[in-house]
């Protein structure tokens, strides 16, 4: 039998003091701080923004008929790359996403809506 780590044996200590009948699940979360609630709406909706684009940039290279080694050859970049592109756009900047794009022959205008004014801006005109 295996014995177990430092860590394992430490959660398994904690275990036995904390029943899983006192844990609290789906509950609300709650701050003294009245913005919280908006903060945390916020914070949601930028996840899942970020989700929706990650979803999107693989689906639109599929719909343009191109593989990840195709496109990464197009863009001058390696498959692993292009990978971690569509994995995780949280941590893409805005010159790897038009470099994407241009790969894929796509155009990318960003709306920016401030008060009642909105500006668009082509990054990235069809090829």
């Amino acid at each position: 039998m295996k014995e177990a780590t430092k860590d394992e044996a430490e959660l398994g200590a904690w275990r036995t003091q904390v029943a899983p009948d006192e844990w609290v699940r789906d509950q609300q979360w709650s701050h003294p701080d009245p913005a919280f609630t908006d903060q945390l709406a916020k914070a949601r909706r930028q996840t899942e923004a970020a989700h929706a684009i990650v979803t999107s940039l693989a689906e639109l290279r599929r719909a343009v008929g191109l593989s990840q080694t195709e496109l990464a050859e197009r863009w001058g970049h390696t498959q692993s790359f292009v990978s971690r592109v569509e994995r995780d756009v949280t941590n893409v900047e805005m010159a790897t996403l038009v470099g994407y794009v241009r790969a894929l022959g796509g155009r990318l205008t960003v709306t920016v809506e401030a008060g009642d004014r909105v500006f668009y801006e082509d990054l990235v005109v069809g090829l």
